[in-house]
């Protein structure tokens, strides 16, 4: 939940109290699916806002620490659209755990979060992994797409605002399968569109944070912050680390500033 900041990142099922300023985000919904893909049947997860305070004016680019996301976030200004590309990642069973993977509007330093992304979670050891779609309009319960997600699907997602009808556009592709599902979504008075993110995310579940599952690594290309480069954008790196470990880090940018490759480090 895809994905959010201590909600989807996610962005997908909510209904809870924003704990501290901000937490972070995202994801979704148990389903009953085959390995190769799942059809989610509930809306569980959650996804929150981030913890940890953003960059505090535009063009500083340095490192963010948050509980539970990993990626790139864009702060320091008014942010209208994000987009990114990316390979869905595999996860097995050897341990409980989850990986959301979004891109989204607010939640680095702000209340909500509109987002969209997959999930792939293990809800217990050597059990077979599930992975779904989602879409969040956090603090609203993420709500699950019906397509099946498999691994090593090519997924493109963006999340958009229109200052005409102030309302949220989040479009998530799976280009491998063929669908696209699309869904607009009105502007909360908290939403300020003060960040934009591309991240991997451990999402909540029933209130809790899960385990970050293993996802290897996930490489996110064409990654935009209103139609700029996330160069461009100053975005900042941002590490996933909890009780003093780290568990998920951005690489550098690459391919012209739009690229990185995400990886996880421990549970």
């Amino acid at each position: 939940m895809p994905r959010r900041a201590t909600a989807r990142t996610r962005p997908r099922s909510y209904a809870r109290s924003l704990a501290a300023a901000c937490a972070l985000l995202l994801c979704a919904p148990p389903a009953a699916a085959a390995a190769a893909g799942s059809t989610p049947a509930d809306a569980s997860a959650v996804s929150t806002p981030a913890r940890t305070p953003a960059a505090s004016r535009a063009g500083i680019t340095s490192g963010i620490t948050s509980g539970n996301w990993s990626g790139y976030a864009a702060t320091g200004s008014t942010h209208h659209s994000v987009t990114a590309t990316w390979t869905q990642p595999r996860i097995t069973c050897a341990a409980v755990g989850a990986v959301s993977v979004w891109v989204g509007l607010d939640g680095q330093g702000t209340s909500t979060v509109e987002q969209t992304g997959t999930q792939a979670e293990c809800t217990a050891v050597n059990a077979t992994p599930r992975y779904f779609a989602w879409w969040e309009n956090y603090p609203d319960p993420e709500s699950p797409y019906r397509d099946a997600v498999r691994p090593g699907d090519t997924m493109t997602a963006s999340v958009t605002y229109d200052r005409t009808h102030d309302d949220y556009t989040a479009r998530l592709t799976d280009e491998t399968l063929g669908w696209t599902e699309t869904k607009s979504f009105p502007r909360y008075g908290g939403a300020t569109n003060g960040s934009a993110e591309v991240i991997a995310e451990a999402p909540n579940r029933n209130g809790s944070r899960q385990p970050l599952a293993d996802f290897g690594s996930v490489t996110f290309t064409h990654a935009a912050v209103d139609g700029r480069t996330l160069a461009a954008a100053s975005a900042a790196t941002v590490t996933m680390a909890r009780n003093g470990v780290t568990e998920a880090v951005p690489g550098p940018l690459s391919g012209g500033g739009d690229s990185f490759t995400d990886t996880w480090k421990h549970s």
